[in-house]
């Protein structure tokens, strides 16, 4: 019997409720296709490796994209500002370390930046980016783990339900 996708249940939760949650990052809501990155070494292409949705705290979703590039894995959160507008990283990091999403190995060297943002609605987001390591070492320890397909393939039906309406 395969586990239940936790990410795809708040999906579920947040799709049929959204009135109970401040806004969740369209990225949850978009197709993860795989990418013909070319042959020339220098396109430095980017690959996804895994996701995850749910809440930080109280009614404040998160969207996690796991992802490469160029040797170096990063981890990153996608968060309403709403309320928050004012955090930086150290703030940003505890609500994730909080909430067990991720562990920064080396408190006093996050390698972590982040960046506000407006989705296509207008809200307000952070993009909290934590490098997780390269080829020689390892920075923080967490993260998105669910594959891009059950994502795929929920947004599909979710596409062709919005059709039918």
């Amino acid at each position: 019997m395969a586990a239940v996708n936790e990410g795809i249940r708040f999906l579920e939760e947040y799709r049929a409720h959204p009135e109970k949650y401040l806004p969740l990052a369209d990225h949850a809501w978009k197709l993860y296709e795989k990418v013909d990155y070319g042959e020339e070494w220098y396109d430095d292409p980017w690959y996804n490796l895994g996701w995850d949705a749910g809440l930080l705290e109280g009614n404040r979703p998160y969207f996690m994209i796991l992802w490469a590039t160029c040797g170096i894995t990063i981890l990153t959160c996608h968060v309403s500002a709403e309320g928050i507008g004012e955090y930086g990283v150290p703030e940003l990091l505890a609500m994730q370390e909080k909430a067990k999403l991720v562990k920064v190995l080396d408190p006093s060297r996050p390698r972590t930046d982040i960046m506000k943002y407006r989705d296509g609605s207008g809200n307000e987001f952070f993009s909290v980016n934590i490098c997780v390591g390269d080829e020689n070492e390892t920075y923080a320890r967490g993260g998105a783990a669910y594959s891009f397909a059950e994502l795929n393939r929920f947004n599909r039906k979710r596409e062709k339900e919005a059709g039918r309406k």
